[in-house]
């Protein structure tokens, strides 16, 4: 039977994990609570990565340290390979999972796996020095990692609807939406701190008669690879977004002028140097015009930097295509 403290705690518990935004919130709010639930143990939050192949401690508390790896892969848990508890109460003949650690001090070990609408999503380890403590604190843990499993779900949810708020659905790049978010922060962080920022817009040369050729479906294969290959072309710093159609628009925070030229000509050279195939067909060389501008240079504002480097993507079509084009300072 759970205590008036222990059910004071839960409910600050699940008050806390209701109120968080974000994992990264929740692990920092965890801890305190979890050394207060169970002040005699040392103990884990693990979570399992987006690529399901690793588990790692994102909040941990005791007086000692861990008795458990801060990082292992699942199948390293019997908890997590079962589906349900693992209780060790005797961790020098019991069996043991692989993630507790071989010279661990605890006595009794834990194990519950975390799961939530059908999929896992973590383990919550609790590691005792005292004999019989696990037996006793068991259906206390079960409440407390069922709680932080929903949360955790309801997390993962909030980030995936955030990130698909974000991103453009074809390409997988920011959208205009989190450009003009952006921007605006990068400006007025550059000006603060008088530091440079570049912008390149890159348009796809004859997409429509491509399009009008192939079909709407080889297009959108075209639309799919440049969301591949921009962002393999540009500093982790740097922003790639869908900025409309067949339109791309790079934000490069900290770049001068000149380093964005360099950068958008890079681009243009590696883009007619990939070879795309549509059903098997080769599609020819693509090729790709460019505006640059820079802050200061160009404009202070977001919509006079928008305005400029459209009026430099426009002067390049209207040469030619396949060439970038700075407007004059």
């Amino acid at each position: 039977m759970q205590t008036n403290l222990e059910i004071d705690l839960l409910d600050q518990l699940i008050d806390l994990l209701q109120a968080c935004f974000s994992v990264d919130e929740a692990d920092t709010a965890l801890k305190p609570l979890m050394q207060q639930l169970f002040p005699q143990e040392v103990g884990a939050i693990y979570v399992i990565s987006s690529s399901q192949n690793l588990v790692e401690a994102i909040a941990n508390w005791g007086a000692l340290p861990l008795t458990s790896d801060p990082i292992f892969t699942p199948d390293e848990c019997l908890s997590l390979q079962r589906g349900q508890a693992h209780l060790v109460e005797d961790t020098h003949h019991g069996l043991l999972c692989q993630h507790v650690r071989p010279d661990s001090l605890a006595v009794e070990t834990l194990c519950i796996p975390m799961m939530a609408h059908g999929e896992t999503l973590g383990v919550l380890y609790i590691g005792s020095l005292y004999r019989g403590r696990i037996t006793e604190i068991k259906p206390l843990a079960e409440t407390v990692a069922k709680h932080i499993s929903l949360a955790l779900a309801n997390l993962k949810l909030r980030d995936t609807l955030n990130h698909l708020r974000l991103r453009d659905p074809l390409t997988k790049l920011y959208n205009r939406r989190y450009l003009e978010e952006s921007l605006e922060r990068e400006i007025q962080r550059s000006v603060r701190q008088r530091l440079s920022l570049g912008l390149i817009l890159l348009h796809i040369d004859c997409f429509e008669d491509f399009n009008n050729r192939l079909g709407h479906a080889a297009g959108d294969l075209l639309l799919r690879e440049m969301g591949l290959f921009l962002p393999s072309q540009i500093r982790e710093s740097d922003l790639a977004c869908r900025y409309r159609g067949e339109e791309f628009l790079l934000l490069l925070p900290e770049a001068s002028l000149e380093t964005t030229q360099q950068q958008a000509e890079q681009l243009r050279q590696n883009i007619k140097r990939l070879n795309f195939e549509y059903q098997g067909q080769p599609l020819g060389t693509l090729t790709i015009s460019g505006g640059v501008v820079s802050l200061s240079e160009h404009g202070l504002t977001a919509k006079t930097l928008l305005q400029a480097v459209n009026a430099a993507l426009r002067q390049a079509k209207e040469q030619g295509c396949d060439r970038i084009v700075t407007l004059p300072s």
